[in-house]
């Protein structure tokens, strides 16, 4: 076999070698696994060096090395160390003649009698693989020519294997990434803390080597961690776990330096609290801080109980990954939970202003009515003769009734429509209309501070159908706030524009303005912030609030637009009723 590889191979040629190294790359293209491309380039290899048999070894640790294809190879060769020639070859990158005891074969009369070729597979100038050629109780001799055609062959065979495996390594990363990218998906598609937690934990070990999850959430004031959630099988034994910090040394590194823990060996590792370990049967651990906001939350271990794990770079990179994602999980969840609960605080809270409106404007109806009629008798003398003085001060004290009054009014809508109990009598009505009344009626009021009131509402547009009591108190208090706001010598007017589906109609002054900080609040009710240059603005600051509680059961909108010391706009949105205007 050896004399017709040589006659064939004597005086390669360019051409030849060519020809050879595409036989080859086309054979490794071919191999449908790596086993395949690795036992096609054993036989390859064999049939090239004129042997019998080969065998591809590859280094496990030091100078043990694994069988990972074969050639004709009988048994003996799945495991070896190398020694003497054979470690030579390896470690210096030449091939090599080696002896039997070289490769750890058992000295049998036949490996006596074989002289093995210990041909290196280098990639990038590094030992990859160890090719070992042979025939069984032969001592053949190789040429240089072989050797180069076996050394060209054996670099060809190694960068297919470079191939293989960082093909394997780019399916085992984007698998990874996919499956993380769907356990994110999962996970972040609910802000629940319940069932947040819960798929943490479920999903957790498909994306590490580690079985078990568990999350435990710091309580800084008694020094200790609280399990919130673990596999079934550990909360059906243990229930809510609770530790000291104190006595869990790796947790509270990994808490207080912000840093993983990658346990390898739980029973040997110092920093683990070993009663642990025994409860809960570690064999190999990663301990990580969930962190959200520049803020420690907790911790969670992923722990195996069957085997050891040893960690390299991708597990490192995958666990803190999915640290990083649960600790914001997490931390969105507790806040969406705390805002629930604040939320129905507010509820309650609000529940029980409308309440105190209906108390209080109920209570105080009848004493003001009662106050009101004595006052009336009072001034109108029917009690007995008054002085202009006492005339004054009793005009006084029926004006402050009358302002009470008001305020009870308001406090009363503002329940009413709160509560829901809001009936509307609609009914078609032009809106230029209503304002060139309302505008004829207030006309003096803004001519007395001196203000200028603009109108530009056509006529033209659409008739509203709406209850035209209630949007006139609407209008009012816009226009009464204008003319309270705005100093002497300013400006205010009423709009309104024909939309796609609704009116808009807007109200602007040149007042104080309102910060802006202030615009969302100050439709609430009580609320004076924008206001608050002169107490002569101070009033019950219910009129928006119950501006918007008129709009919004109109199927409206509204809201305002400001800058302090530079004037305000309110706008408010009628839908447009079906009718038209004829």
């Amino acid at each position: 076999m050896q004399e017709s590889y040589r006659g064939r191979y004597k005086k390669f040629n360019l051409k030849r070698l060519c020809a050879l190294l595409m036989e080859n790359a086309a054979m490794m293209d071919r191999a449908a696994s790596m086993e395949d491309a690795l036992n096609g380039l054993a036989f390859k290899m064999a049939a090239l060096a004129g042997v019998d048999s080969c065998v591809i070894l590859q280094q496990e640790i030091d100078n043990r090395f694994k069988a990972v294809a074969k050639h004709a190879v009988a048994d003996g060769f799945d495991r070896v160390v190398l020694g003497g020639d054979a470690a030579e070859a390896f470690k210096k990158k030449m091939p090599t003649l080696a002896e039997a005891r070289d490769l750890g074969l058992p000295d049998t009369e036949a490996n006596r009698h074989t002289r093995f070729l210990c041909m290196p597979l280098l990639s990038h100038r590094k030992p990859i693989s160890l090719a070992v050629l042979f025939s069984a109780g032969k001592r053949p001799e190789f040429t240089a020519d072989t050797l180069e055609i076996l050394a060209i062959t054996a670099m060809q065979g190694a960068h297919a294997i470079d191939e293989f495996y960082y093909k394997e390594e780019l399916k085992k990363r984007s698998d990874e990434l996919r499956r993380l990218y769907e356990i994110q998906r999962r996970i972040t598609q609910s802000i629940d803390f319940e069932k947040a937690t819960e798929s943490i934990v479920e999903n957790a070990p498909y994306i590490t080597k580690l079985k078990y999850c568990m999350i435990y959430l710091l309580d800084p004031a008694q020094r200790n961690i609280v399990s919130v959630k673990a596999p079934h099988e550990v909360e059906k034994k243990f229930g809510k776990l609770t530790f000291r910090l104190d006595e869990l040394v790796a947790s509270r590194i990994a808490m207080d330096e912000r840093r993983p823990l990658f346990i390898e060996d739980a029973l040997t590792y110092p920093n683990i609290s070993q009663r642990i370990v025994r409860m809960l049967g570690f064999k190999s651990a990663i301990v990580l801080p969930l962190i959200a906001r520049e803020r420690v939350l907790g911790v969670m271990w992923l722990y195996s109980t069957d085997k050891k794990v040893k960690f390299d770079e991708d597990d490192r990179r995958s666990a803190m990954a999915l640290s990083d994602q649960a600790a914001i999980v997490i931390d969105n969840a507790r806040i969406f939970k705390e805002l629930e609960e604040s939320y129905e605080k507010l509820k309650d809270l609000d529940k029980m202003k409308m309440d105190f409106f209906t108390l209080i404007s109920h209570e105080l109806r009848n004493p003001l009515a009662v106050i009101r009629g004595f006052t009336e008798l009072l001034y109108e003398g029917t009690l007995g003769p008054l002085n202009d003085k006492q005339k004054e001060k009793l005009q006084r004290i029926m004006e402050n009734v009358d302002k009470m009054a008001d305020m009870v009014g308001k406090m009363s809508e503002v329940s009413i429509v709160e509560t829901k109990r809001y009936p509307l009598e609609r009914m078609p009505i032009s809106l230029s209309d209503m304002v060139a009344g309302l505008v004829s009626e207030m006309g003096f009021l803004f001519k007395n501070k001196h203000i200028t009131l603009k109108v530009d509402v056509p006529q033209s547009l659409p008739l509203v159908e709406v209850d035209r009591e209630k949007i006139e108190q609407v209008l009012l208090n816009l226009l009464n706030n204008a003319l309270k706001y705005t100093p002497e010598g300013g400006e205010v007017s009423v709009s309104a524009r024909d939309q796609v589906s609704e009116i808009l109609v807007s109200v602007h002054d040149t007042g104080i303005g309102i910060p802006r900080k202030d615009l969302d609040k100050i439709f609430s009710g009580f609320y004076h912030a924008g206001y608050k240059l002169s107490y002569e603005y101070k009033g019950p600051g219910l009129g928006l609030a119950v501006s918007r509680r008129i709009v919004e059961s109109h199927g409206g909108r509204i809201w305002a637009e400001s800058e302090e010391g530079k004037g305000s706009t309110f706008y408010f949105t009628i839908p447009k009723s079906l009718i038209t205007k004829k």
